[in-house]
């Protein structure tokens, strides 16, 4: 015998995925003011499925029934507020949605299933957030095709050095930390690393923390070089300067209409705005270095204090493949402070 499944629920499937310290939380609140959305949340177990069938350790028949299982489970969850998480301080926390009152009274209603078609068909795009995925998302676009649509997240890599320093060490090092990890010559190296794995494994934190930005940066870069229509790439830096082209692409999308309170989001996060580094400065954010970029200095010569700051603290070696992903990032798509 072997496994099938022949049913699915009806509907999209959104994922806002990229690099850690990408912009994702906001362009998140951005996207649950849609009506046609349900609230963005993270899905750890699809994260490992795609990751598992990516390194072939499980076949795409396997995988694809894994994944449409977990896609339809979190359908019905979403549909009757099942397993939300009402964690006042979290930010992922749908108590910080514009649907609130209603995923508050779906946990009220009884399970039927005309309110779960209700709900279903009222919010097509089921939204998730996942952790720099890149070309792991294969299997989603093998197995939901033109029903799959994904949002990209990528920010200058200079910018994104202070947020990974201040991860890295969790890195096999605590159970709280939930990316799968290899095991590397007897070392334990995150599932990413692929071209850098010795230099990885001999590398102290702050070289280990560029050595994931070179890594999964490179990798999302590579995947944008395979154009697909319902894939909308966010530049951190040009989208905070300039929202608009970004917004007007993804309302492009099949029956998302418009977000609902738009200005009222923008204005709390602070966009557009006229220098990058001028965000909305939560504790989180802070704990991850990003209270650490100024906006008070011209916006090229920010961005030359953060390749002073790279060039001063990276090995040498290091530092050369930091670069180079720098100029590529700028030629893909320009520079923001000139």
């Amino acid at each position: 015998m072997k496994p099938v499944r022949n049913l699915r629920f009806p509907g999209n499937i959104l994922l806002i995925d990229g690099i850690s310290g990408s912009g994702k939380t906001m362009i998140t609140r951005l996207i649950d003011g849609y009506s046609a959305c349900t609230s963005p949340v993270f899905n750890y177990t699809l994260e490992y499925i795609c990751i598992l069938h990516s390194n072939q350790i499980i076949d795409t028949p396997t995988a694809r029934i894994l994944l449409g299982l977990n896609l339809d489970q979190r359908r019905y969850d979403d549909s009757i507020s099942r397993e939300v998480n009402l964690r006042v301080s979290d930010l992922s926390s749908v108590l910080k949605s514009r649907k609130r009152s209603e995923y508050l009274l779906s946990l009220i209603k009884k399970d039927t299933d005309q309110n779960s078609s209700e709900r279903i068909s009222a919010h097509p795009y089921l939204s998730f957030v996942s952790h720099q995925l890149n070309h792991a998302t294969q299997l989603i676009e093998l197995s939901y095709s033109d029903s799959f649509f994904e949002i990209m997240c990528v920010r200058h890599p200079y910018y994104l050095i202070s947020h990974w320093e201040s991860y890295v060490s969790m890195i096999g090092a605590k159970p709280r930390d939930f990316t799968l990890w290899n095991d590397y010559k007897g070392s334990t190296i995150p599932w990413f690393i692929e071209k850098y794995a010795d230099w990885y494994v001999n590398s102290d934190l702050i070289n280990r923390a560029a050595l994931c930005v070179i890594e999964i940066l490179g990798q999302s870069l590579t995947k944008l070089t395979e154009e697909r229509s319902n894939r909308v790439v966010i530049p951190f830096e040009k989208f905070v300067l300039d929202p608009t082209p970004t917004l007007t692409e993804i309302q492009s999308w099949p029956s998302i209409g418009e977000p609902k309170e738009a200005r009222r989001i923008m204005r709390k996060e602070k966009l557009p705005r006229s220098h990058i580094n001028m965000g909305r400065q939560l504790p989180i954010y802070k704990r991850y270095g990003a209270g650490l970029f100024e906006s008070s200095t011209d916006m090229k010569v920010d961005f030359q204090k953060q390749e002073s700051f790279a060039r001063q603290r990276l090995e040498p070696s290091v530092f050369k493949e930091l670069e180079s992903l720098s100029d590529v990032y700028l030629q893909y798509f320009g520079e923001w402070y000139s």
